[in-house]
């Protein structure tokens, strides 16, 4: 499995959390890359022909409160096609290399990212259900 991730961010708080599960996914054997030129927003998922493509993020906020798109394709072409472009946006992207990631976490670095994932992926689920709730 590859990612390609943002190496740039409009959301610090976003960009701090998501780097919290580096390390699973380096080692489960995940390859993480980020993409240097500019800020990355759109999704891009492709299994097998199956493309799915949109700005959704996979959370409470994105799939139930805010305005997001999620397309599926099921398409060899457009797998082909998205194939194509993942590719290309690699050659603009750096690797996250395995030993050189671990060498570079600071305590403040782990604390920044443990802060920023649990204010995400704990906090804002519950502020998110709360005004479910309140738009219902």
């Amino acid at each position: 499995m590859r990612l390609l991730l943002a190496g740039q961010s409009d959301v610090r708080l976003a960009q701090l959390a998501s780097q919290r599960l580096y390390e699973r996914f380096l080692r489960a054997g995940v390859e993480l890359y980020e993409y240097q030129p500019q800020i990355l927003h759109a999704k891009l998922f492709l299994v097998d022909d199956q493309v799915y493509v949109g700005s959704a993020n996979l959370d409470a906020r994105s799939l139930q409160i805010n305005y997001e798109l999620l397309v599926r394709l099921s398409d060899p072409r457009a797998a082909g096609e998205a194939r194509d472009l993942f590719e290309d946006l690699l050659r603009h992207s750096a690797r996250v290399e395995p030993a050189r990631w671990r060498q570079s976490r600071t305590l403040w670095n782990k604390l920044r990212e443990r802060w920023a994932y649990f204010i995400l992926a704990r906090l804002d689920p519950l502020v998110a259900r709360r005004q479910l709730r309140y738009l219902r």
